[in-house]
């Protein structure tokens, strides 16, 4: 994916998907807001670097090195044979006699085929310690676990750049593989490691509707247990945001919201969606129309017999 900004002011970055379009002129194949996948991912490296879990990696890479080391005397072995083969076969062609032609070249066979098996050694061997661990001194494990105590504080400080926090990334992230088409409502996000291994995460999207919304089962079965429980529409919303809930269009829930839901049969309709009655301590209640129009007609008869005995 490649990002572009969108907006009036493009200030909204967005990852975008321009395979089909490339290929045969078609829209685009998707776009993912930028800003949410770049929180996530950032939550993901800082959870990944700290300190238990780098102290776990530097035990495990002491024991990958000590791994290496016996691979090393193993291949010191292989080496040392080969050249050992190609050295003997070299004397052995070197002690016939001129005139033994046939022997001489078959024996100068055997030592060009022994020459060849000891180069491929050495290159099989060059090969694996270009991928050999890192070999890390005392001072470099000890400055490692001190990162991981320090990495949070380096990454939110305000002196540290853009440049900077997207070079730390690159050291421990390879590529990141996105799709919103695979999880319903959620952004899919497969991340490859610079180890090789690889994880994949989600993270909540903005959808139109909430036909498409992540999770819509759970949110309005919350949404029920509240209601049940006596809550207002506002009660409601603040419930849904303090649990971590979001809107569909990626935004908080307001009383507003719920009711509007309610009316749309998103969620189901209660008692909370009916006007509440005034409180009575204290204050007026609200009087039904039976007696109200009583009282106006008692009011109407005194102001008559008032006006006549004037």
């Amino acid at each position: 994916m490649s990002l572009r900004y969108s907006g009036p002011a493009g200030n909204y970055p967005v990852y975008t998907c321009r395979a089909d379009r490339g290929h045969d002129g078609g829209p685009l194949c998707q776009e993912v807001r930028a800003l949410p996948v770049d929180a996530r991912v950032e939550s993901i490296l800082l959870e990944a670097l700290t300190p238990d879990r780098i102290a776990i990696a530097v035990a495990a890479l002491g024991q990958m090195e000590e791994e290496a080391r016996q691979l090393e005397r193993q291949w010191a072995l292989r080496r040392e044979r080969a050249r050992y083969e190609a050295e003997r076969a070299r004397r052995q062609y070197d002690a016939v006699e001129p005139e033994n032609r046939l022997v001489a070249r078959s024996l100068e066979r055997g030592w060009e085929e022994k020459l060849r098996a000891a180069e491929t050694i050495e290159q099989d061997y060059e090969r694996w310690r270009s991928d050999e661990p890192l070999v890390l001194s005392a001072a470099d494990r000890d400055g490692l676990l001190a990162l991981g105590e320090n990495l949070p504080g380096i990454w939110h400080a305000p002196s540290t750049t853009a440049a900077e926090r997207k070079s730390i990334l690159r050291l421990i992230i390879c590529e990141v593989v996105l799709d919103q088409k695979r999880l319903q409502g959620q952004v899919w996000i497969k991340i490859l490691w610079q180890t090789g291994a690889t994880s994949e995460h989600s993270v909540q999207r903005r959808v139109h509707t909430y036909g498409d919304y992540f999770n819509i089962d759970t949110l309005r079965t919350r949404v029920t247990e509240l209601n049940a429980a006596g809550k207002m529409d506002k009660e409601i919303a603040s419930a849904l945001n303090a649990e971590g809930f979001i809107a569909a269009h990626d935004c908080a829930f307001k009383g507003d919201n719920v009711w509007l839901l309610r009316r749309r049969r998103v969620f189901p309709r209660s008692k909370s969606t009916e006007r509440a009655p005034i409180p009575s301590d204290g204050q007026t209640e609200l009087i039904p129309s039976k007696e109200l129009l009583q009282l106006l007609a008692l009011c109407r008869r005194r102001s008559s017999n008032t006006w006549h005995a004037a």
